[in-house]
């Protein structure tokens, strides 16, 4: 376990507000296709939710 007391490494920076994202084709956690441009045939917009998990 790390010590409490060390401090992360830095973090790049995000990305600019309007920055188009590349077109993802994969399969989620149950092996379902997510694909970019089917999504975006049906919807709006795309949220993508980066989570990072600290254990």
């Amino acid at each position: 376990m790390a010590d409490s007391n060390e401090e992360e490494p830095p973090r790049p920076k995000g990305l600019q507000l309007n920055t188009k994202a590349p077109i993802i084709d994969t399969v989620d956690i149950y092996d379902n296709p997510i694909n970019f441009t089917d999504l975006l045939k049906v919807y709006d917009g795309v949220l993508i939710d980066f989570f990072r998990g600290n254990w």
